[in-house]
């Protein structure tokens, strides 16, 4: 479980706490939590689940099932549709600049032009990045 143990620190590490700490907060003593860090000891389940809640992200990103510290939520807008948070976040931003408005004018024809300017602009940023 090598994703676990670096994760482990990883995430100690950028919240600025020492292993001392974090074995305080979760009952546990500092060797054994630093076996965790190690890889010499797998925590159980209980043990993983505080961790998880101290630390606040999934299970999945400490087993290293997924490489977000949380599940990405989706928003159900229709039968056919279905949204994460970054999607909604761009949908507002758009509708704040009134480029939404302007796009659903004529949908078809002005997405293809919206995404013909997004690919263009893309090559562009490449060229620029070589």
């Amino acid at each position: 479980m090598d994703v676990f143990k670096e994760r482990l620190i990883d995430l100690r590490v950028e919240l600025g706490y020492k292993q001392e700490n974090v074995a305080k907060e979760l009952n546990l003593t500092t060797s054994a939590y630093g076996y965790y860090e190690q890889g010499k000891n797998e925590p159980s389940l209980e043990t993983l689940y505080k961790i998880a809640n101290f630390f606040q992200v999934s299970i999945d990103y400490l087993l290293g099932i997924i490489d977000t510290p949380q599940h990405p939520v989706y928003y159900p807008i229709s039968n056919e549709l279905t949204l994460n948070e970054s999607e909604l976040s761009a949908i507002q931003r758009m509708k704040e600049l009134n480029l939404l408005e302007k796009v659903g004018e004529n949908s078809k024809l002005n997405t293809e032009r919206l995404n013909r300017c997004w690919e263009f602009i893309k090559t562009e940023l490449a060229i620029d990045e070589k």
